[in-house]
């Protein structure tokens, strides 16, 4: 018999307990809406929870978390399903759903408002630490790539938060 992940609950719920706000926080910076970070954060323990094999480690936990919990949110952003869900509830200010407030400062907002390509870069270094190696095996890129996407990120930042608009 393989080994399990979390051969208990309770060894799931410190799992969980561990990440769930670092990707309650990562999903809705790409879903800007608590209700539909709250499903990818669902989707993406459910992965974790039916996974054959166990994690190395925190850190592979977390960087397993971080690429899959990506993923879901840009699967969801493309789905046509969402467009039109997003579409028909424009007028709609959904009420947070989280205890903690967001913090909505003018670079927060710039960073989010970034292209995909570089918001994901950026996120994964300025906010959760990671190095540019690293971002560029989780995200399947070449070092080069991030680091240049790093640059272009900050120099988009940098017009976008000295011109005080917002894109």
């Amino acid at each position: 018999m393989a080994d399990t992940v979390f051969p208990t609950d309770a060894d799931f719920e410190v799992f969980y307990e561990r990440h769930w706000k670092y990707v309650y926080r990562l999903c809705f910076s790409y879903m800007k809406n608590p209700s539909d970070a709250e499903d990818c954060v669902e989707d993406a323990f459910v992965r974790a929870l039916s996974r054959d094999l166990p994690f190395e480690d925190e850190v592979h936990e977390r960087k397993w978390l971080t690429v899959t919990a990506i993923n879901i949110c840009k699967d969801k952003l493309k789905s046509a399903a969402y467009r039109s869900t997003v579409s028909m509830e424009e007028d709609s200010v959904p009420e947070p759903a989280s205890e903690e407030p967001e913090d909505y400062s003018d670079v927060l907002e710039a960073v989010l408002a970034l292209p995909e390509k570089y918001k994901d870069v950026v996120w994964l270094f300025y906010y959760d630490g990671y190095q540019t190696d690293e971002i560029a095996s989780m995200l399947g890129r070449p070092p080069s790539t991030v680091r240049n996407q790093l640059r272009d990120a900050r120099a988009i930042l940098k017009k976008t938060i000295e011109g005080g608009r917002i894109p």
